[in-house]
């Protein structure tokens, strides 16, 4: 509540700055009102905090119904506010800007003075001002509440450590898994359930025994699944995922017996290990149709490990399972994880008074060891004793003691600032078997609820990383998995803080589950629900409530979890004409073609999500009325064919995710005014069926010079005047570009010769570490200038390039590690030319490297490559650091060459139909094998092969 008072201060002098600086005049006596308004929150933000924190710590009901009230004013206002400086802003849009599809009429508004249209909003603005000022009279007219002061505290962060007191329990999991089964008698359990309550580690365990070295030796396939009610996912970043069927991806939900049901033939002959993470029920039938099927098709050995809350859950699998129930830490345990949380190891200097505090404090944990990390970083910015004496002596000990674990995190989260409790609080809307959520998903919906706000040196989405970081090493998020650049790309929330989040925005926060029995979930007062999070697991489903319940909705989130849903579809009139208050849509999964016109209504939204939409071909010009639109994600919508011409309306939008929108061919001119975009995963170029004034062009691209991460640019090449707009699109100057991908147009009726010159004209910036080039259309491809300067250029993929004969000379790249060739068609021999040396040249004293970095090289789809020849490489130094190498459907290809296996370090071989190269016996007996014996790791036709035996095996799947 703090941070809206702020945000509504920030907004009202804004609304007094733009009257001044664009001659608009708020109706007479309502700026005073404005200033009434503002000393009203000025002077009540400390009472806002204090009855914060009475509720929390004392469950008094009268700051309560102070707060409930309080909270509808302030987002009433918000509402109004922001309604008014949209007006603003679409003013300063429409200013100068014509709509390329009425080129007979262009509209322009050239004076920043409201029209008579506008006039009459202005008016009703003003008088929903006034009432709500009347209203705040009211309220502040009882006097201040009489609540006691809180202090606030900054943060700072701690290393995170591994849990201390687990090594035994580890050691028992361990020994159970690993145990031989026998017939009778003294058979193993099958199924090794871990039992507990929550938080107290769970989970954690059976990461610890996954990653395990001898695990991974023993089961040569395993696969991790999140399940929460009748739901599950994998958890692809655990998984042996390539022989899992594609649609069970890390972010799809689908039923549990569904998923056991059709992952069955993936564990087929294979000795496997099946983790079921967070299992609330599973009945004997359950278990007789679907798990007894995995140790049917699994070889002898194979395990499942289970971790549940309940322990009627073995007992559902009768005498198959041996139970393991997990108790809390001991004390001392916690003691030692303080320390080495706290001092890093080390020993303590501190006083006995003052370890006295600690140990009181750490028995307040009961044994949950997530619960003392967070504790460390509370008490490392409480330093003096009185401090750490203050928080032992908090209430909340004594009020929540009948809910372990809610104290530690109730004096956690009073310390945060409070514009990071709204973001922490806000994950209360997902359900709790969300194990992975992507940091720039979630930043995205923070934004669009204005829960971050740019500093003069940082931008939002900076300021969302930044507070990320902050909740990981306060323990409110954990797991994080990091990317590239060692910054945190996901992470997880742990059950009892997701809980804990919801105990703290009741109604405000909501998930439901909706079946076509009903609803799964506790929603006491749909009126009040804020944000709320539908998922539907049947398609008979019906939306659970009438839309003009969620009148103050401002996030709706709907997701179904098998197919595209039909409900939604016949209702979008309706939803999008009543959830005016939306700031952030998610609609993912529903069968229509289009997006109703309505969508214009929602004035206040800044994340629209239309993902996975497999159906949708056209979105609707009143997109363009989104003025406030920050994210727009239309990534997985295969079938959308343009985007509308009021999109460059949309000047606030950062993040336009069009990935997988493979029949997406027209963009319209005018994206060069969205200079505020970050993300643009593919660009349009103009294709020869739209015409080429609507359209956009290569020098759209020259203003948006805060792209960032990936872009693809399609159909290049289909222009004469490509290589001019080429060098307007200054690539070069997007410099936080870390993929780049130049896709020519594929059905060209000429050969064109300006590919090599658009390519050249195309220069990315220094920052570049992957390069794609697909459709080239050129006889010859030759390496740009601009190559060889990319010092971080680590990986290129070429492909589909099918009139091609030759390979450029790639091997004079320094820096590159990764090279993917595939689909060149006329490609018959690959010589020294492709290792960049010249077969005239003179030595010198220095032996020259070809590929000095390469580790990875890959050919794959070459149906006319017959011929691979070395040449003169025994003279040179070849691919010294290449560690894997993949030949996949050449089928002319009759040998490797022999001076490349022979002096390069490989690891990995792998051949996937290739007929030339003489089958198997070419492996077993052929004149090669001795070249190729020495290599470690050998699959032939995706089976691993024995170089002991001079035979293949069918084991794990292949490598890379």
């Amino acid at each position: 509540m703090a941070h809206l008072v702020s945000e509504l201060l920030e907004l009202l002098s804004s609304i007094r700055f733009y009257e001044v600086k664009q001659e608009v005049r708020l109706v007479v006596g309502v700026k005073e009102e404005v200033k009434n308004l503002t000393r009203k929150l000025q002077s009540v933000k400390l009472e806002v905090a204090d009855a914060e924190r009475r509720w929390r710590h004392a469950q008094d009901k009268s700051a309560k119904e102070w707060l409930d009230e309080f909270e509808e004013i302030c987002y009433g206002l918000d509402d109004v506010l922001d309604e008014w400086v949209t007006a603003i802003l679409k003013s300063e849009t429409e200013s100068g800007y014509e709509n390329p599809s009425k080129s007979k009429r262009k509209l322009k508004i050239h004076s920043s003075r409201f029209t008579c249209g506008q006039v009459s909003l202005r008016d009703g603005i003003a008088s929903k001002i006034k009432k709500l000022n009347e209203k705040a009279n009211g309220f502040f007219g009882g006097g201040k509440p009489d609540f006691e002061k809180s202090i606030q505290y900054s943060a700072t962060a701690v290393d995170e450590t591994s849990v201390c007191g687990r090594e035994k329990e580890k050691d028992r999991i361990m020994k159970l898994l690993l145990g031989e089964s026998t017939d009778q008698g003294g058979r193993s359990s099958d199924v090794i359930s871990i039992v507990g309550i929550a938080g107290v580690g769970k989970t954690y365990l059976a990461e610890l025994v996954y990653e395990e070295k001898s695990i991974k030796e023993e089961f040569n396939f395993k696969i991790w699944v999140s399940v929460s009610q009748s739901f599950a996912k994998i958890i692809a970043e655990k998984s042996d995922f390539q022989s899992v069927p594609n649609r069970f991806s890390s972010s799809y939900r689908v039923g549990l017996n569904d998923l056991l049901e059709e992952t069955a033939l993936a564990v087929f002959g294979k000795k496997f290990l099946l983790v079921l993470d967070d299992v609330q029920e599973i009945d004997s039938f359950m278990w007789d149709k679907y798990l007894k099927c995995y140790f049917e098709f699994g070889l002898p050995g194979s395990k499942v490990l289970i971790t549940t809350r309940s322990d009627m859950v073995p007992v559902s699998m009768s005498n198959h399972t041996s139970l393991f129930p997990l108790h809390g830490i001991t004390e001392d345990d916690c003691r030692s994880l303080f320390s080495h949380c706290a001092w890093f190891g080390n020993s303590s200097t501190e006083s006995e008074g003052m370890v006295s505090i600690h140990n009181k404090i750490i028995s307040g944990c009961k044994g949950l060891p997530f619960l003392v990390k967070a504790l460390v970083s509370l008490l490392q910015v409480k330093i003096s004793t009185e401090e750490r004496q203050h928080v032992l002596d908090s209430k909340a000990w004594d009020q929540y003691k009948d809910k372990p674990g809610y104290p530690p995190l109730l004096l956690c989260y009073d310390d945060l600032p409070s514009k990071m409790k709204r973001c922490f609080t806000y994950c209360a809307v997902f359900s709790k078997d969300c194990m992975k959520l992507e940091q720039e998903y979630w930043i995205n919906l923070w934004m669009a609820q204005g829960y971050l706000r740019a500093t003069q040196i940082k931008e939002e989405e900076l300021v969302g990383k930044d507070y990320f970081e902050n909740l990981i090493a306060r323990s409110f998020f954990q797991n994080a998995i990091k990317d590239g650049n060692s910054s945190t790309a996901a992470f997880k929330v742990h059950d009892l803080v997701h809980e804990f989040a919801q105990f703290l925005t009741e109604n405000d926060c909501v998930n439901v589950e909706v079946s076509s029995h009903g609803v799964i979930g506790m929603v006491s007062s749909w009126d009040k629900v804020r944000h709320l999070k539908i998922e539907f697991s049947e398609r008979n489903a019906s939306f659970p409530v009438s839309f003009a319940s969620l009148k103050n909705l401002r996030s709706l989130l709907v997701d179904y979890c098998k197919s595209d849903y039909p409900i939604v579809t016949g209702n979008q009139d309706d939803l999008l004409s009543r959830l005016t208050c939306l700031r952030a849509l998610k609609l993912s999964h529903i069968s229509s073609e289009e997006i109703s016109d309505k969508i214009g209504k929602l004035i206040h939204l800044r994340y629209l999500d239309l993902s996975d939409n497999q159906h949708l071909k056209y979105l609707p010009e009143e997109i363009g009325e989104l003025y406030n639109l920050q994210t727009l994600n239309l990534s997985g919508c295969c079938e959308l064919r343009r985007l509308p011409y009021g999109l460059c309306r949309l000047i606030n939008l950062r993040h336009l995710n069009n990935y997988h929108t493979d029949k997406l061919t027209f963009m319209p001119r005018g994206i060069e005014r969205l200079t505020s975009l970050k993300s643009l995963y593919k660009f349009v170029v103009n294709c020869s069926y739209h015409s080429r004034e609507l359209s956009s062009t290569l020098g759209d691209l020259q203003n948006l010079n805060y792209l960032r991460k990936y872009l693809e640019i399609c159909g290049l090449g289909n222009s004469t005047d490509m290589i001019s707009e080429a060098r307007k699109a200054q690539l070069k100057k997007k410099k936080q570009l870390v993929t780049l991908k130049l896709s020519f147009v594929e059905c060209r009726a000429l050969i064109h010769d300006q590919d090599e010159e658009i390519i050249q004209a195309l220069e990315p910036p220094p920052s570049l570490e992957h390069l794609e080039i697909e459709h080239y259309g050129g006889i010859k491809m030759k390496i740009p200038n601009w190559m060889m300067q990319l010092a971080k250029l680590s990986k290129i993929c070429i492909s589909k390039c099918r009139n091609c004969n030759n390979l450029p000379p790639l091997g004079k790249l320094p820096f590159l590690e990764y090279l993917e060739i595939s689909d060149m068609r006329s490609l018959h021999k690959v010589g020294d030319e492709f290792l960049g040396i010249e077969t005239n040249h003179k030595e010198s004293e220095d032996k020259k490297k070809a590929f000095p970095k390469l580790k990875e090289l890959r050919f794959s789809h070459m149906y006319a490559w017959d011929e691979w020849d070395a040449g003169i490489a025994l003279e040179e130094e070849v691919m010294p650091c290449l560690l894997r190498l993949y030949i996949g459907f050449c089928d002319k290809l009759e040998a490797l060459p022999t001076q490349l296996l022979q002096m390069t370090p490989l690891e990995e071989l792998a051949v996937d139909d290739c007929r030339s190269l003489r089958g198997q016996n070419h492996w077993k007996v052929g004149v090669d094998w001795h070249y190729i014996s020495r290599i470690p790791i050998i699959y032939f036709d995706g089976k691993r092969f024995s170089k002991q035996k001079h035979e293949s095996e069918s084991v794990e799947k292949k490598p890379f």
